[in-house]
């Protein structure tokens, strides 16, 4: 019995160690695969541009300074929509409650006949 048990014990430690291995192996080739053949790199790096300002770089993707008209322009543009959203619910409330009014006149309508 306690060479049976040794024996399993020894096998999983075997497979376990085996997958392990077998996902870094595979990780390994998908960033070959992918073209990121660098083993260690940082997730995380400062970057300067040619008009002197600075950009992060985050897992690949840069992030540049923007002015700050840029953002009030975005933001006025998103203000606008918020209006335009504003507009159409007001809109759809008027169409319901028209619909409403028709749907309740045939219906006391039908009530006179039956």
């Amino acid at each position: 019995m306690i060479r049976f048990t040794m024996t399993f014990f020894l096998m999983i430690i075997l497979f376990l160690g085996g997958v392990i291995v077998g996902f870094d192996q595979a990780g390994s080739g998908m960033n070959k695969l992918r073209g990121n053949d660098v083993e260690s790199y940082d997730a995380l790096q400062t970057v300067k541009t040619e008009d002197n300002q600075f950009g992060v770089e985050v897992l690949g993707q840069t992030f540049t300074q923007e002015s700050i008209d840029e953002k009030r322009e975005e933001y006025k543009e998103i203000k606008e929509d918020v209006f335009t959203e504003k507009l159409a619910f007001a809109l759809e409330k008027i169409v319901k409650w028209f619909y409403n009014i028709l749907i309740q006149g045939a219906y006391q309508i039908s009530q006179l006949f039956y």
